[in-house]
């Protein structure tokens, strides 16, 4: 008796956060356009100093974050894009070469922003858009009750016109049900699971570049 009064239970909660997501939950932004013109993509970069940010401020500065880790989410935005039909003109190799250049001709120069320095690397490419990619937090999924959580940052620089067109923050730290009614959908998507850091990675990637129009 009682474990069907639990699950009575379970399942009115589960009705009463499926209306409550219906008619709180927030309107998807729709995506943008695609940009027209040649894109290049830099490699994922972990900022230790808010100096290096191309907006807002680091949540744990001085953290790092491994190699291994950058090279995972260089890959799953390389695939996203893939899956969306982007093709781009530079790769993160052929940027970074471009990002040597740049550190050379300002060894010994004042410290220059990010904004300049990222701006200076797309100049040096054969781009009119450069999509540069942050991460500002990677925490692993723990026991205990540690959930993962992941801070990216996606931006889309016009490098002809010297503007920011689009900045993507992502943020999340995985929460039970029954902490936050509105992510019932986020709970039935992971399954009722708590899901990896590169999972949630996964999900920014893709929602941050159809949210720029990639």
């Amino acid at each position: 008796m009682r474990k069907r009064t639990i699950l009575s239970v379970l399942a009115m909660f589960c009705v009463l956060a499926l209306f409550m997501t219906a008619g709180c939950a927030p309107t998807p932004i729709p995506p943008q356009p695609r940009p027209l013109g040649n894109i290049a993509v830099a490699a994922f970069t972990a900022p230790t100093q808010n100096w290096e940010l191309l907006a807002g401020y680091l949540p744990d500065e001085g953290k790092g974050v491994k190699p291994e880790i950058l090279a995972r989410l260089d890959d799953t935005l390389n695939q996203t894009l893939r899956s969306h039909g982007v093709k781009v003109s530079s790769t993160a190799v052929a940027t970074r070469q471009c990002q040597e250049i740049v550190v050379f001709e300002r060894a010994g120069k004042s410290r220059e922003s990010a904004w300049a320095y990222w701006l200076s690397v797309g100049k040096c490419l054969p781009a009119d858009f450069i999509l540069v990619p942050q991460v500002l937090r990677w925490k692993e999924l723990e026991g205990g009750g540690n959930p993962a959580s992941v801070i990216l940052d996606l931006y889309l620089i016009d490098v002809k016109a010297e503007r920011m067109v689009t900045r993507i923050h992502f943020d999340e730290t995985q929460k039970a049900l029954t902490d936050n009614l509105l992510d019932v959908g986020k709970f039935m998507r992971r399954k009722g699971e708590w899901v990896a850091a590169d999972v949630l990675a996964k999900e920014g990637v893709e929602a941050g570049l159809r949210e720029m129009g990639l």
